[in-house]
């Protein structure tokens, strides 16, 4: 690497927009690690005040809602989280190769089509640090509830 490239990553602004975006998707990776918690919270005491309240173990299904619905924003997440770590490649790409990188200093791009957050969403249903998690909360409600 030259000196001219070396120069500009090290670059007062360089650098404070690398850490805004890693900023971004650290934020994103806590929320996903916060609908987990959340899943896990939610499901226990739904399966508390079933067993408590003398309810029909077979109303258990109904824990399949919340289980369900964090698994869709976990995914949204983890898609956005991606979304902000192509961008931050992205932008070292353009300095390394020399392109015009000062525009898009302190700018987060809008997505201008949903439909590759979509996308981003649905590779992520497949991810390995999703499916297990909610899969195996799942079958413990469905095991537990039957």
């Amino acid at each position: 690497m030259d000196n001219k490239k070396l120069e500009i990553l090290e670059s007062p602004a360089v650098q404070s927009h690398i850490s805004m975006l890693q900023g971004i998707i650290n934020r994103m990776a806590g929320n996903s690690a916060n609908c987990k918690n959340w899943t896990v919270t939610l499901v226990a005491a739904m399966l508390v005040l079933l067993v408590d309240k003398n309810m029909q173990i077979p109303n258990a299904w109904i824990c399949l809602i919340p289980i369900g619905l964090f698994y869709l924003l976990d995914c949204y997440y983890l898609g956005l989280e991606r979304l902000c770590i192509s961008s931050q490649k992205s932008f070292l790409e353009r300095i390394c190769n020399n392109g015009d990188y000062i525009e898009n200093l302190y700018k987060v791009e809008e997505l201008k089509d949903k439909c590759d957050q979509i996308c981003n969403t649905i590779k992520a249903m497949m991810s390995v640090s999703t499916t297990p998690f909610y899969l195996i909360v799942a079958i413990v409600v469905l095991f537990f509830g039957a």
